[in-house]
């Protein structure tokens, strides 16, 4: 029981997405996906301890201007407040890359998450996360449906107006949003045999920046993500090696126009699907430590000018993303 509780514990909600930036949806623990979220919350009491990285490779037309890498780091702490509520800081750190006019590094915005645990029974109807419900493994859980409501806000801490080596200054290119930024979502979950199936909804809302004579504003973002976890092996009596999970996801992105001074900007916005194969790994001797691997490639994209919009998403080669998480 001890071990199931932990299991769970590790399965944290989603903290959704900041696409111009990378994402930090906080995924762990066996059975859940690693870009969609996962609606499980914490014990009162307990704390998760992670890092996610995110690499993505840009597709090129042999600019100066081009975008190259751009990696992301995000490091965060949660904690559960009570069994169906769980908040989270998560502090960033990034790299953008072009191929010949320079590189911009910093931290970034940082971030608050609060998230509500809830479910759904057949006969009884919808509850809160108690200590009692977050004591047993979601597939033991016969018929329920697991949700989550979060609420994340950003602080813009971040460099927002730092020029490249020509002097130019792209607000693609910054670590900051230069303005606070706000997202909700839902998530659910159900075990159907053998596979969790995930989903989430989630949308993101930037506000405008008013210092100077531009007034800019990133575009709002709606997400819907599905997952399939399928677990590969089960060991429930090795502290090495408990479990591996094969996942798939399938992940769609809109992208509203940025603006400036209101009017929106050409070359933004657009029409994205993601496939996303992906791996999971349990290891309870390390401080119940979990090890997600997953690769993002797009499949499908209807962007608005597709020609101009060179280190888009969208146009990216691909996007490999690690997480990495200890349960206290």
């Amino acid at each position: 029981m001890k071990k199931l509780i932990a299991a769970i514990a590790l399965l944290l909600v989603p903290a959704s997405v900041l696409a111009h930036h990378g994402g930090v949806t906080l995924a762990f623990g066996p059975g859940s996906p690693i870009e969609t979220g996962s609606p499980m919350s914490l014990p009162e009491g307990s704390f998760v301890a992670g890092i996610r990285t995110e690499q993505v490779a840009w597709q090129k037309v042999n600019n100066p201007e081009d975008k190259s890498f751009f990696t992301f780091f995000n490091a965060n702490l949660s904690y559960g407040f009570t069994p169906a509520l769980t908040g989270t800081l998560i502090l960033p750190y990034y790299i953008k890359r072009t191929d010949g006019i320079g590189e911009n590094k910093g931290p970034a915005d940082m971030k608050f998450q609060f998230t509500y645990g809830f479910h759904y029974d057949q006969g009884s109807g919808f509850a809160r996360n108690s200590t009692s419900d977050l004591a047993v493994s979601m597939d033991a859980g016969k018929g329920r449906t697991w949700l989550a409501l979060s609420a994340t806000t950003s602080i813009p801490t971040g460099n927002h107006n730092k020029a490249l080596d020509d002097g130019s200054v792209d607000p693609g290119m910054q670590t900051g949003f230069g303005a606070p930024a706000y997202t909700l979502s839902l998530a659910a979950a159900r075990a159907l045999g053998p596979i969790t199936i995930n989903s989430e909804l989630s949308a993101d809302f930037f506000t405008a920046r008013n210092d100077g004579p531009v007034g800019f504003q990133f575009g709002s973002e709606i997400r819907g993500n599905l997952a399939g976890v399928y677990e590969l092996y089960g060991n429930t009596n090795s502290d090495y090696l408990s479990e591996v999970d094969g996942i798939l996801e399938l992940n769609y992105l809109h992208l509203d126009r940025d603006k400036e001074d209101g009017a929106g900007q050409e070359a933004t916005g657009g029409n994205i699907l993601y496939l996303s194969p992906g791996v999971r790994f349990s290891i309870p001797a390390l401080q119940n430590a979990n090890l997600g691997l997953l690769v993002k490639v797009p499949i499908w994209k209807e962007l608005n000018e597709q020609s101009q919009q060179q280190g888009a998403e969208g146009l990216e080669k691909y996007r490999i993303i690690s997480t990495l998480s200890f349960y206290f």
